[in-house]
């Protein structure tokens, strides 16, 4: 369970002198952008648990109940708006030390939805962001990207290859990494992390996720369905990546300003076919079907070698370890039924679409209407 994850933090927090916690608890707040997420209800806590001061900007999109309990906090500043809105942002960047943004429209099949809603979120608000940072004198800004930038690629890959995009989620982020590292200066520092395929439980669950939903049908249905099986994809615990993303975040400037990193290991590439072979370990009774006739492009073995040399990163967590836990959680009643549309990004979206749709009695947007902006918007992206 996560609980076993923070409870690391902890314990690293002990290695640090109570000057240096007392120190951090004086400093600027760390601004988290989508802190009530996977992600960022995880790297919230180890702020707080390493002494810093944490300001949250999050539209709570998918609720509040990641962080509920520690909105209380004698550290923590809440500021519940959208981060596309300019003026928001500027007041939210006011006065703080650094920036984690992690807010975003996730996973390929959620950008689908509604291309403008993605693009604007997911490129133009990490545009105002870097602006205000720029504005206020904020130098660091950790940014939030994805491994899927590499898309489809039979090369072995590192940060220098490269990217080969197939959805909009992917080249959203490259447009959004080339923005800040275009704003890039003496005075604005973006550290690019580029995250593997998450995996592992967290204050808010998520069952859209290759190892978590492949876990959950083992362990409910006693079947496990692989499209195609042989693409390699580079997996990582999403309480690692927290980890990683604080690493980032305190290192000093001259190692990271306008770097790039690769956030996983290399031990965790893995086949489709392997995570079914060993979540079958784990969960004897559940059969793995191969289908080959649907089959996902996304095809990519990465290298995690700069992330290791440069911030010391290495994964604590193991895939099978992390079966076990999503097991323990299915099974103990933590998650009541993985099919919970609060636990898939594409399905909650979906609800949320509909019940604007009947709220004004309009009818739902017609996606043949965006396609020629979308597709303008993925060439630009995805050039030279």
């Amino acid at each position: 369970m996560i609980d076993a994850g923070v409870s690391k933090v902890a314990g690293d927090d002990k290695e640090m002198s109570d000057n240096a916690r007392d120190h951090r608890s004086h400093q600027a707040p760390v601004l988290v952008t989508g802190a009530a997420g996977y992600i960022g209800s995880i790297v919230v806590r180890r702020l707080l648990d390493r002494g810093y001061r944490v300001r949250v900007l999050d539209r709570l999109m998918y609720g509040d109940d990641a962080i509920r309990n520690i909105l209380n906090h004698p550290r923590i500043e809440m500021v519940v708006a959208d981060f596309r809105d300019r003026a928001v942002v500027t007041r939210a960047v006011r006065g703080v030390g650094a920036v984690i943004h992690l807010g975003a429209i996730v996973g390929d099949a959620a950008c689908a939805l509604n291309d403008d809603l993605t693009i604007s979120t997911n490129f133009e608000g990490t545009r105002i962001i870097a602006a205000a940072c720029k504005e206020a004198g904020v130098r660091r800004m950790v940014f939030g990207s994805t491994c899927s930038v590499y898309g489809a690629s039979d090369e072995m890959l590192d940060e220098r290859s490269a990217l080969n995009p197939v959805s909009l989620y992917a080249n959203t982020k490259i447009a959004a990494e080339r923005a800040l590292l275009a704003l890039r200066d003496d005075a604005f520092s973006p550290v690019i992390m580029r995250f593997a395929t998450a995996y592992g439980h967290s204050y808010r669950p998520r069952f859209d996720l290759a190892v978590n939903v492949m876990t959950a049908k083992a362990v409910a249905e006693g079947q496990i369905t692989i499209h195609g099986g042989d693409q390699w994809r580079p997996f990582v615990h999403v309480d690692d990546i927290a980890r990683a993303l604080i690493l980032a975040l305190e290192a000093p400037i001259e190692k990271v300003a306008g770097q790039t990193f690769n956030v996983g290991s290399q031990e965790q590439n893995h086949k489709l076919r392997e995570v079914g072979e060993i979540i079958q370990a784990l969960v004897p009774h559940a059969a793995v079907i191969i289908n080959d006739l649907i089959v996902d492009k996304r095809n990519y073995y990465v290298h995690f070698d700069k992330i290791v040399s440069v911030l010391g990163f290495r994964a604590e967590h193991t895939l099978a370890g992390s079966v076990l836990e999503m097991k323990n959680a299915l099974d103990s009643g933590v998650v009541l039924d993985y099919r919970d549309r609060r636990y898939n990004n594409h399905q909650y979206l979906c609800q949320m679409q509909n019940d604007l749709t009947r709220e004004t009695n309009r009818p739902p947007v017609v996606r043949m209407a965006m396609v020629t902006p979308m597709t303008q918007f993925m060439v630009a992206a995805s050039g030279d």
